[in-house]
C-alpha cells in the first residue's frame, strides 16, 4: 500500500483490512468486533488490540484459585485512531513536528482529522485527545494507561509500514534541498528546472501567504518584462535616484543567502507623495501584493514584525505607514518598534530569550531586504546609519510611468521575470556564496577610497551592496537577451551615479540626527526662548555682548537712562568676555545644561536620547571645546576644567561663545 493510499484510506476500512504479526494471531472476542460486516475477530498487533472498534491492551492474568494464566484485555478508550502523517515545520531556526490523526469512536462517530504537536502526543501528564477532539472521545483514567495508548496508536499507525513523513517550509527564501538550491516561494520552490510545485511552503495567515511566484516567464515575454521592471529609474525623473535604489534593492534581496543584509532602505514624505505606491513596485517582484495589501505595518505588534521580516528571507519586506503623529503614547511607541526592527537588522541578531529551564532560545531576525514607508524620520544618528533615506514628494512620481508599472505588475511579469532571475541563478548560488561577499568588500573598500559615500561610517557598506547585487542581475538580462553588453555598462554606471546622489542627500538627515549638533542647537533655543541664562562671570549681571541671545530680557531703564535686563529662568553658566587675545567664551556648568537641554526637548516632543558623559566625550573629540584636562587615571582629556565663578571654584565645560550664539 502506498503512504498516499494510507493517507486517504478511512480508519473501518484499515481495521477491516488489517493483518496482525503472525506472531500475534488474532483473538477472537465474544461481545463482536463488528466493523459493519458481520465479523467477530479483533485486530492484535503486540500487546495491543482493537476489540469492539476502541482500543484494548492484553495482559496475562493468574486465574484466581489457581496457578495457570490466561489473557485478558483491557480497554484503553472507547475509539481507535491512527497517524496518517509526520510533518515537520522548518522555520529557519528550529525544525517542530506535529501528527495528523483521524479517528473513529466506537460507535461510529467520526474524530475530525486534527494536527497535534508531537510535544502534546508525547507528553507523560497530557491529555491530547481531549484536548484536540473535546468531549467527543474518552479515555480511560491513569498515566498508565495514557503511556499504553499512546504506543498501541504508534503500533496500530505502522502496520503497514512506517508513518509518512513530509516537511513544510514557514519562510521564502533560498533552502538546499536534496543538494540543490531552491527559491521557498508560497507556491512551491524556484530551482533551476523552473517552478517544482511538490515543495510546501506555508507562510502563515494574512498578507504573508502572497508570496508566491508564478512559473518562470517564457523567452517570448520575458524581454517585455525586462523593459517594464526598467521603468523604475524613470518613475522619479526628477529624482531618479529613488527608481535606481528601488532597482538595486529588488536586484539585491535574493543573494541574501550569499551575504546578509544588514540596512534598511527608509522612504518617507508627506501624505499624498505615492510612497506606498512606489514601495508596492519593489513589493510585487515577489508576490501579489498591493498598496493595500503590504506584508506588514506599523500597526502590528514589534515581536510579529520581527517574526515575519525572519520569514521573509531573501525578498523585499515592506513595513507600511511609519507615523507617528497621534499622540505621544503612540508616537513613543512607534519609535520604540522602529528602534527595534533597525537593529535587529543592522545588527543581524533578534532579543534573546529563555525558557522556563532558562536554556537560550533561537530569536528572529530581520533576513530580507525590508523597505520602510513613513512620514517621518526614526529618532538617533546610529538608527540613520543603517538605513538609506529617500526623500519622496508629491511632484516627484511620473503618473503615467508609475501606471505602466502596475499594469505589469498586476499582470504578473514582474514577478514572473523574478522567479525567471532566480532559476538563473539557482545553479550559480555556491559560486555567490564564496565571491559575492569579497565583491562587497572590494565595493566598499573602492567608495571609502573615492568617497562615494561618506554621510555615515557604514554608508560605503551599503553602497557596495546595492551595486553588488545589481551586477548579477545584469548579467542575467544580458544571457537571456534583454540587454546587450554596452547597456548592461551604461545601467551600472548610471545606477552608481544615483546612488552617489542617493548618499550625498543621506548626510544631511545625519547632520539632523547628530547628537552633538541637536544638543547645540537646543541649547540655543533655550536662550533664545527665555527658558535658561548665563551670567556674567565677572559681576553675575548679563553679558556684556548681546544680552538677549544668553537668555536675559529688557526691564527698563535706571535713573540715568541705562537699559536695565532680567534673567530668564535658571542660571547654567557664565560669559567671559575676550582676554589677551583669547576669543569671548562660555562656560556651562555641565548638569544643569544637560539638564535643561533634555527638559526642553521633552516639552517639544523630541527627548534627547544620548547619556550626558557620551555627550560630553562625543564633544571633546570633536575638538569643540577650548580647555580639557588630562584624566589622572587613563590620561585621556577630561571635558570639564576648574574655574573661579564669584568666589568658588567650580568644573565648567569651556565653548568659544561664537560657537554657541552662532545659528545652525
Amino acid at each position: 500500500m502506498t503512504n498516499e493510499s494510507k493517507v486517504k484510506q478511512p480508519i473501518l476500512e484499515v481495521v477491516k483490512g488489517a493483518k496482525p504479526p503472525k506472531s500475534a494471531g488474532t483473538k477472537p472476542t465474544g461481545n463482536g468486533g463488528g466493523t459493519g460486516n458481520g465479523s467477530k475477530k479483533a485486530v492484535r498487533f503486540g500487546e495491543y488490540g482493537i476489540e469492539s472498534g476502541a482500543f484494548v491492551q492484553f495482559k496475562m492474568m493468574r486465574i484466581e484459585g489457581s496457578s495457570d494464566r490466561a489473557e485478558n484485555s483491557f480497554p484503553l478508550c472507547d475509539f481507535t485512531c491512527r497517524v496518517v502523517e509526520e510533518v515537520i515545520a522548518d522555520d529557519g531556526l528550529t525544525d517542530t513536528s506535529f501528527l495528523r490523526v483521524e479517528g473513529r469512536r466506537a460507535d461510529g462517530v467520526v474524530l475530525p482529522l486534527v494536527d497535534i504537536p508531537a510535544k502534546a502526543f508525547y507528553a507523560t501528564q497530557g491529555n491530547w485527545a481531549n484536548e484536540f477532539w473535546g468531549t467527543l472521545p474518552f479515555i480511560y483514567p491513569g498515566n498508565a494507561k495514557k503511556d499504553n495508548l499512546r504506543a498501541c496508536i504508534q503500533l496500530y499507525s505502522r502496520l503497514d509500514g512506517d508513518i509518512p513523513r513530509r516537511t513544510i517550509y514557514r519562510f521564502t527564501g533560498w533552502k538546499k534541498i536534496n543538494d540543490e538550491w531552491q527559491y521557498l516561494t508560497g507556491s512551491g520552490a524556484i530551482a533551476a528546472a523552473g517552478l517544482i510545485d511538490s515543495v510546501q511552503v506555508d507562510l502563515g495567515p494574512g498578507n504573508m501567504s502572497r508570496y508566491a511566484l508564478l512559473a518562470p516567464l517564457s523567452d517570448d515575454t520575458l524581454k517585455q518584462a525586462v523593459a517594464d521592471a526598467l521603468l523604475l529609474l524613470e518613475v522619479c525623473p526628477h529624482r531618479q535616484h529613488i527608481g535606481a535604489v528601488l532597482l538595486a534593492a529588488v536586484a539585491r534581496a535574493p543573494l541574501g543567502e550569499a551575504h546578509c543584509i544588514d540596512f534598511a532602505i527608509w522612504l518617507h514624505g508627506l501624505t499624498g507623495s505615492r510612497k506606498s505606491a512606489i514601495a508596492a513596485i519593489a513589493q510585487v517582484f515577489f508576490g501579489n501584493f498591493s498598496a493595500r495589501s503590504f506584508p506588514a505595518n506599523w500597526s502590528d505588534s514589534a515581536n510579529d514584525a520581527e517574526a515575519k521580516a525572519h520569514q521573509a528571507k531573501d525578498a523585499v519586506y515592506v513595513v507600511d505607514d511609519f507615523k507617528p503623529s497621534v499622540n505621544r503614547t503612540e508616537a513613543d511607541k512607534q519609535h520604540s518598534m522602529a528602534e527595534r526592527l533597525i537593529r535587529n537588522t543592522g545588527n543581524q541578531a533578534g532579543r534573546g530569550r529563555r525558557n522556563a529551564n532558562m536554556q537560550a532560545q533561537a530569536t528572529p531576525f530581520n533576513r530580507s531586504m525590508m523597505l520602510i514607508t513613513a512620514e517621518d524620520l526614526p529618532r538617533g544618528q546610529s538608527l540613520l546609519g543603517r538605513l538609506l533615506v529617500l526623500e519622496l514628494s508629491r511632484e516627484d512620481v511620473d503618473n503615467s510611468t508609475l501606471s505602466r508599472l502596475q499594469h505589469s505588475a498586476n499582470s504578473g511579469a514582474l514577478s514572473g521575470l523574478m522567479a525567471a532571475y532566480l532559476q538563473w541563478l539557482a545553479p550559480r548560488m555556491d559560486q555567490h556564496k564564496k565571491d559575492f561577499p569579497v565583491i562587497v568588500e572590494q565595493l566598499r573598500n573602492g567608495a571609502v577610497r573615492d568617497g562615494k559615500a561618506s554621510s555615515h561610517p557604514r554608508a560605503p557598506e551599503i553602497f557596495a551592496n546595492l551595486v553588488a547585487g545589481l551586477e548579477p542581475f545584469l548579467m542575467f538580462l544580458e544571457e537571456i537577451g534583454a540587454i546587450d553588453g554596452e547597456k548592461s555598462i551604461s545601467l551600472l554606471i548610471e545606477v552608481e551615479q544615483h546612488l552617489q546622489q542617493a548618499f550625498s542627500e543621506q548626510a544631511s538627515y545625519q547632520s539632523e540626527q547628530d547628537e552633538v549638533e541637536r544638543f547645540l542647537q537646543l541649547l540655543r533655543a533655550c536662550f533664545s526662548s527665555g527658558n535658561t541664562h548665563i551670567s556674567s562671570r565677572i559681576d553675575q549681571g548679563p553679558p556684556q555682548s548681546r544680552p538677549f541671545a544668553w537668555g536675559w530680557r529688557e526691564a527698563g531703564a535706571d535713573l540715568v537712562g541705562d537699559k536695565q535686563y532680567k534673567p530668564m529662568g535658571d542660571c547654567i553658566g557664565w560669559y567671559a568676555p575676550p582676554n589677551d587675545g583669547a576669543p569671548p567664551q562660555v562656560w556651562l556648568e555641565p548638569n544643569s545644561a544637560f539638564k535643561t537641554v533634555n527638559e526642553f526637548a521633552k516639552r517639544q516632543g523630541d527627548a534627547f536620547l544620548m547619556s550626558s558623559g557620551t555627550l560630553w566625550r562625543r564633544i571633546v573629540e570633536r575638538g569643540l571645546l577650548l580647555k580639557t584636562e588630562p584624566d589622572s587615571k587613563n590620561g585621556r582629556p577630561k571635558p570639564t576644567v576648574k574655574r573661579l565663578v564669584a568666589g568658588r571654584s567650580v568644573r565648567v565645560l569651556i565653548f568659544d561663545a561664537e560657537l554657541i550664539e552662532s545659528a545652525s
